[in-house]
């Protein structure tokens, strides 16, 4: 036991300067570039293209403002859900820190080609009927990526305040994402590992076996609004606990909390919990398609 601990410990570790790096490069876009910050790129006929790009972009807040976007009547549905179904959250950074950073290149393209055609065809069977007297609203930093970590340290101004930003703000976020693919490692080492529990081969069979059933349970996983959910997914993947088609399922459904942000709005209930199942839905059939595309190749 004590040897599958340290092994996950030490893959976990290996990847924490790679996650630092990689959100010091995010919390710069996101506060330097400020296309979250407004709405604009998500309203014409050119949303559903324009929001599936920015869901790909490992932005924390597009699911939250296409989300609050959507109840007001600003974007139409297949607008939103071309945002949700590219949206990746964690997955971005832990790939780019493993040893199956390649697998970003098909799992990106396919997630936002995927997206942009039902973010189309949606838009084109439910027709919107935007309000003329609202402006687009625009969002502060902190309010859209206030649910994926603690931003109060990174409050202020002054000489210093770039500490706080750019150092502190990504290196908890570094190290709540390094303690969530330890936990995932660790406990599949000690079940699936070496001289785990069950052992390797017992996880390749049931991968085998169950190549059409898993994407259920990953889109299952990737429901859950939170950024642990794609990271989770995202760690099981490298550990070869899931098949990439799986992946694909529990990425394509995990909006982050944008789902969250919609179920808020309890008057809406019925119109929620149809999007929750259609996003299901959808994801699941992508899954199982790419698995059933990988065995052909």
């Amino acid at each position: 036991m004590l040897e599958i601990f340290l092994d996950a410990l030490m893959d976990a570790l290996k990847m924490l300067p790679f996650l630092f790096a990689t959100y010091v490069v995010i919390e710069l876009v996101e506060r330097k570039t400020g296309f979250v910050e407004n709405g604009k790129f998500l309203s014409g006929k050119t949303a559903p293209l324009f929001g599936a790009l920015a869901g790909s972009f490992p932005q924390c807040g597009v699911s939250v403002m296409a989300a609050k976007l959507f109840q007001k009547g600003l974007i139409g549905v297949g607008t939103l859900f071309a945002v949700f179904l590219s949206t990746s959250d964690e997955a971005f950074s832990i790939l780019i820190a493993s040893d199956r950073r390649m697998a970003l290149i098909p799992l990106l393209a396919g997630k936002f080609v995927f997206a942009v055609a039902v973010g189309y065809l949606l838009n084109a069977l439910f027709r919107q009927n935007k309000p003329a007297e609202e402006e687009t609203p625009s969002y502060e930093h902190n309010d859209v990526c206030a649910h994926c970590h603690d931003h109060s340290v990174a409050e202020g101004e002054g000489k210093y305040s770039w500490i706080g930003k750019y150092i502190l703000v990504p290196l908890f976020h570094a190290i709540q994402t390094f303690f969530y693919v330890f936990v995932v490692m660790w406990v599949f080492g000690i079940f699936f590992g070496e001289g785990g529990v069950v052992g390797e081969s017992a996880l390749e069979d049931f991968l085998a076996k169950s190549r059409y059933f898993t994407p259920f349970l990953s889109a299952l996983v990737g429901l859950i609004p939170n950024c642990a959910s794609s990271a989770v997914l995202t760690a099981a993947y490298i550990k070869g606990a899931i098949s990439f088609g799986s992946l694909f399922a529990g990425l394509s459904v995990n909006a982050g909390v944008g789902m969250a942000v919609l179920f808020r709005e309890q008057k809406k209930l019925g119109r929620n919990l149809l999007i929750l199942l259609a996003l299901y839905v959808l994801g699941v059939a992508a899954g199982v398609a790419v698995d059933a595309f990988a065995l052909l190749l």
